[in-house]
Protein backbone atom coordinates (compact mmCIF):
# COMPACT_ATOMS: atom_id res chain seq x y z
CA UNK A 1 0.00 0.00 0.00
CA UNK A 2 1.16 3.37 -0.46
CA UNK A 3 1.40 6.60 1.86
CA UNK A 4 -1.20 9.32 1.46
CA UNK A 5 -3.99 6.45 0.23
CA UNK A 6 -6.93 4.99 2.63
CA UNK A 7 -7.65 1.44 2.00
CA UNK A 8 -11.31 0.79 0.75
CA UNK A 9 -13.58 -0.96 2.74
CA UNK A 10 -14.49 -4.58 2.07
CA UNK A 11 -18.12 -4.30 -0.52
CA UNK A 12 -19.91 -5.86 2.07
CA UNK A 13 -19.42 -3.11 4.96
CA UNK A 14 -19.81 0.05 2.27
CA UNK A 15 -23.49 -1.25 0.97
CA UNK A 16 -25.08 -2.34 4.43
CA UNK A 17 -27.08 1.02 4.57
CA UNK A 18 -28.75 0.59 1.42
CA UNK A 19 -31.85 -1.20 2.40
CA UNK A 20 -31.83 1.37 5.01
CA UNK A 21 -31.49 3.95 2.70
CA UNK A 22 -34.32 2.46 0.53
CA UNK A 23 -36.70 2.04 3.59
CA UNK A 24 -36.27 5.55 4.03
CA UNK A 25 -36.67 6.74 0.20
CA UNK A 26 -39.68 4.62 0.08
CA UNK A 27 -41.41 6.43 3.41
CA UNK A 28 -40.62 10.10 2.04
CA UNK A 29 -42.38 8.88 -1.38
CA UNK A 30 -45.60 7.86 0.68
CA UNK A 31 -45.63 10.74 2.67
CA UNK A 32 -45.46 13.58 -0.45
CA UNK A 33 -48.07 10.86 -1.86
CA UNK A 34 -50.59 11.17 1.38
CA UNK A 35 -49.71 15.26 1.21
CA UNK A 36 -50.35 15.14 -2.16
CA UNK A 37 -53.26 12.97 -2.32
CA UNK A 38 -54.74 14.72 1.22
CA UNK A 39 -54.10 19.01 -0.92
CA UNK A 40 -55.72 17.50 -3.81
CA UNK A 41 -58.92 15.73 -2.76
CA UNK A 42 -61.79 17.13 -5.05
CA UNK A 43 -64.91 19.21 -4.37
CA UNK A 44 -68.07 17.76 -3.38
CA UNK A 45 -71.28 19.17 -4.46
CA UNK A 46 -74.63 18.55 -3.42
CA UNK A 47 -77.42 18.35 -6.36
CA UNK A 48 -80.56 18.33 -4.66
CA UNK A 49 -80.76 14.87 -2.33
CA UNK A 50 -77.28 13.73 -3.45
CA UNK A 51 -73.94 14.51 -3.91
CA UNK A 52 -71.82 14.43 -6.79
CA UNK A 53 -67.40 15.28 -7.20
CA UNK A 54 -69.34 16.72 -10.56
CA UNK A 55 -71.32 20.10 -10.47
CA UNK A 56 -74.51 20.33 -11.45
CA UNK A 57 -77.67 23.17 -12.07
CA UNK A 58 -77.88 25.07 -8.70
CA UNK A 59 -74.98 22.79 -6.91
CA UNK A 60 -73.78 23.57 -3.28
CA UNK A 61 -70.38 23.06 -1.92
CA UNK A 62 -69.96 20.96 0.46
CA UNK A 63 -67.32 21.57 2.99
CA UNK A 64 -65.36 18.18 3.56
CA UNK A 65 -62.69 18.72 5.56
CA UNK A 66 -62.30 17.48 9.14
CA UNK A 67 -64.09 18.81 12.32
CA UNK A 68 -61.60 20.09 14.62
CA UNK A 69 -62.04 20.74 17.86
CA UNK A 70 -60.98 23.94 19.24
CA UNK A 71 -59.11 23.84 22.94
CA UNK A 72 -60.23 27.13 24.35
CA UNK A 73 -61.98 27.59 27.58
CA UNK A 74 -64.99 28.56 25.32
CA UNK A 75 -65.50 24.76 24.32
CA UNK A 76 -63.33 22.59 26.55
CA UNK A 77 -64.50 18.67 26.65
CA UNK A 78 -67.65 18.21 28.73
CA UNK A 79 -67.44 16.39 32.12
CA UNK A 80 -69.45 13.21 33.57
CA UNK A 81 -69.98 13.52 37.13
CA UNK A 82 -71.23 10.45 38.72
CA UNK A 83 -74.00 10.66 41.66
CA UNK A 84 -72.74 7.73 43.80
CA UNK A 85 -74.95 6.58 46.40
CA UNK A 86 -72.59 4.75 49.67
CA UNK A 87 -73.60 1.17 50.85
CA UNK A 88 -74.66 3.45 54.45
CA UNK A 89 -76.95 5.42 52.27
CA UNK A 90 -75.09 8.73 51.67
CA UNK A 91 -75.39 10.62 48.17
CA UNK A 92 -71.96 12.20 46.83
CA UNK A 93 -70.57 13.15 43.55
CA UNK A 94 -67.71 12.04 42.19
CA UNK A 95 -65.86 12.40 38.46
CA UNK A 96 -64.80 8.80 38.74
CA UNK A 97 -66.81 6.17 38.45
CA UNK A 98 -68.77 5.32 42.18
CA UNK A 99 -67.04 1.72 41.72
CA UNK A 100 -63.87 3.05 42.80
CA UNK A 101 -65.63 4.15 45.30
CA UNK A 102 -67.03 1.28 46.75
CA UNK A 103 -70.66 3.13 46.06
CA UNK A 104 -73.85 2.43 43.24
CA UNK A 105 -74.37 4.55 40.45
CA UNK A 106 -77.24 6.40 41.16
CA UNK A 107 -77.25 9.14 38.50
CA UNK A 108 -75.22 10.22 36.30
CA UNK A 109 -74.63 14.07 34.43
CA UNK A 110 -72.45 15.74 31.51
CA UNK A 111 -71.50 19.29 32.64
CA UNK A 112 -68.76 21.80 31.15
CA UNK A 113 -65.14 20.85 31.53
CA UNK A 114 -64.33 24.21 32.21
CA UNK A 115 -65.90 25.37 35.50
CA UNK A 116 -64.80 25.04 38.96
CA UNK A 117 -65.57 21.84 40.88
CA UNK A 118 -68.46 23.66 42.86
CA UNK A 119 -69.95 25.06 39.84
CA UNK A 120 -70.09 21.56 38.07
CA UNK A 121 -71.38 19.61 40.70
CA UNK A 122 -74.20 22.90 40.92
CA UNK A 123 -74.91 22.58 37.19
CA UNK A 124 -75.22 18.45 37.59
CA UNK A 125 -77.59 19.41 40.81
CA UNK A 126 -79.82 21.79 38.34
CA UNK A 127 -79.68 18.98 35.52
CA UNK A 128 -80.84 16.66 38.02
CA UNK A 129 -83.65 18.75 39.78
CA UNK A 130 -85.40 19.36 36.08
CA UNK A 131 -84.93 15.75 35.04
CA UNK A 132 -87.11 15.29 38.70
CA UNK A 133 -89.31 18.13 37.99
CA UNK A 134 -90.04 16.45 34.39
CA UNK A 135 -90.87 12.64 35.81
CA UNK A 136 -92.50 13.35 38.32
CA UNK A 137 -96.38 12.56 38.81
CA UNK A 138 -98.47 16.02 38.70
CA UNK A 139 -99.55 17.03 42.14
CA UNK A 140 -103.37 15.95 42.87
CA UNK A 141 -105.42 18.56 44.41
CA UNK A 142 -108.35 17.67 46.39
CA UNK A 143 -111.28 20.28 45.31
CA UNK A 144 -113.77 18.40 46.24
CA UNK A 145 -115.05 17.66 50.10
CA UNK A 146 -116.79 14.48 51.50
CA UNK A 147 -119.89 15.80 50.91
CA UNK A 148 -119.94 15.97 46.92
CA UNK A 149 -118.74 12.44 47.08
CA UNK A 150 -122.51 10.81 46.86
CA UNK A 151 -123.80 13.52 44.32
CA UNK A 152 -120.53 12.47 42.15
CA UNK A 153 -121.10 9.11 42.98
CA UNK A 154 -124.78 9.13 41.15
CA UNK A 155 -123.32 11.29 38.14
CA UNK A 156 -121.21 8.70 37.43
CA UNK A 157 -123.94 5.72 37.36
CA UNK A 158 -126.10 8.04 35.31
CA UNK A 159 -123.72 8.24 32.97
CA UNK A 160 -122.63 4.92 32.73
CA UNK A 161 -126.22 4.12 32.21
CA UNK A 162 -126.54 6.60 29.20
CA UNK A 163 -123.03 5.43 27.59
CA UNK A 164 -125.27 1.45 27.72
CA UNK A 165 -127.96 3.15 26.21
CA UNK A 166 -126.21 4.74 23.56
CA UNK A 167 -124.18 1.39 23.02
CA UNK A 168 -127.31 -0.65 22.51
CA UNK A 169 -128.84 2.25 19.96
CA UNK A 170 -125.78 2.17 18.26
CA UNK A 171 -126.06 -2.01 18.08
CA UNK A 172 -129.89 -1.72 16.93
CA UNK A 173 -128.46 -0.18 13.53
CA UNK A 174 -129.94 2.77 12.34
CA UNK A 175 -129.37 5.60 9.39
CA UNK A 176 -125.94 7.47 9.21
CA UNK A 177 -127.07 10.47 10.77
CA UNK A 178 -128.05 9.20 13.96
CA UNK A 179 -125.21 6.93 14.18
CA UNK A 180 -123.13 10.07 14.10
CA UNK A 181 -124.84 11.73 16.77
CA UNK A 182 -125.13 8.42 19.06
CA UNK A 183 -121.24 8.09 18.06
CA UNK A 184 -120.79 11.90 19.59
CA UNK A 185 -123.34 11.91 22.50
CA UNK A 186 -121.13 8.56 23.59
CA UNK A 187 -118.17 10.17 23.72
CA UNK A 188 -119.62 13.17 25.13
CA UNK A 189 -120.39 10.99 28.22
CA UNK A 190 -117.67 8.87 28.03
CA UNK A 191 -115.20 12.38 28.32
CA UNK A 192 -117.71 13.43 31.16
CA UNK A 193 -116.81 10.14 32.62
CA UNK A 194 -113.03 10.48 32.30
CA UNK A 195 -113.71 14.17 33.85
CA UNK A 196 -115.17 13.21 37.37
CA UNK A 197 -112.60 10.28 37.41
CA UNK A 198 -115.45 7.82 37.53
Amino acid sequence: MRPGRRRRKPLARRHRYIPRMIALLRLALLTVACLWAAGASAQVYRCGNSYSHEPCKGARVVDTSPLIESAGPQSPKPVTLYLCQSQGGGRFWSQRHCQQHGAWIDRTETVPGHLAWEHQVATAEAQRNAAQSLTAPPERSYNSSQAAQPSRRGECEALDQQVKELDRMGRAGSRYYDLDRIRDERREARDQQFRLRC
